[in-house]
């Protein structure tokens, strides 16, 4: 059991990592296999969305009602899981600066570390190992638990406290948009957001977050966000 008092949830995509090209791919792939479109796919911003959240919004573009989306919706989202797995290999994900020294510094501090991405879980673990960086993650909330970002922190929270003994009031939700500061929120939650993605320093200040840096380039003072 883990005997530390913080705990940090990171979303994947704009904050970790960037470039993942095969997870759009798998969009235009499956909408094509299982509704016959291929537009609509660009026309949606992602930021901050689950997979599924995501699909149903391209799906809505396309003009398609609740009844015909969910038919395969489930359906959908499994061919676009097994579609990156088959791909990720040809994925030339980049790794943000100062990621890997950030997560080896907190592994070193003994700080509990999770997930909370709307990727589905397979992509998730995917895309991190394509990227050098899932053996620093166990646990999560994901894109295909919930569609909505909230509920993943939910899920995330309660494997932390059940099944790693998480006992600490120290919680942090660190991501790249207005939505990660917001799925935080609804639990009163600590944010660091990080300006890595497609919102600015300013943007990500407006939102709301309790802590913005341009990038985790200065371990130090993520550091001491957490120790203060």
């Amino acid at each position: 059991m883990v005997q530390n008092n913080i705990l940090m949830l990171f979303d994947i995509d704009g904050t970790l990592v960037q470039g993942a090209e095969c997870h759009y791919k798998a969009y235009i792939e499956g909408v094509k296999k299982f509704y016959g479109m291929e537009d609509y796919v660009h026309s949606v911003n992602a930021a901050g969305k689950s997979d599924k959240l995501i699909l149903q919004e391209i799906l809505t573009l396309g003009g398609l009602t609740t009844a015909e989306i969910q038919k395969d919706f489930q359906n959908c989202l499994d061919f676009m899981a097994d579609y990156y797995l088959k791909n990720v290999q040809c994925e030339d994900i980049h790794v943000f600066e100062g990621t890997v020294e950030l997560l080896e510094e907190l592994q070193r501090k003994n700080v509990l570390l999770g997930l909370v991405t709307g990727n589905l879980e397979p992509i998730a673990h995917a895309k991190l190992g394509r990227a050098g960086l899932d053996s620093y993650f166990s646990f999560g909330g994901f894109g295909s638990d919930n569609a909505d970002r909230s509920l993943m922190v939910k899920k995330a929270l309660n494997i932390a406290k059940n099944q790693f003994g998480f006992k600490g009031d120290k919680i942090f939700v660190v991501g790249d948009t207005p939505r990660d500061v917001e799925a935080a929120q609804a639990y009163n939650l600590k944010t660091i957001a990080v300006a890595t993605g497609m919102y600015s320093v300013k943007e990500l200040v407006d939102c709301g977050a309790d802590y913005v840096v341009e990038n985790f380039k200065n371990t130090d003072k993520i550091m001491e966000i957490l120790y203060k």
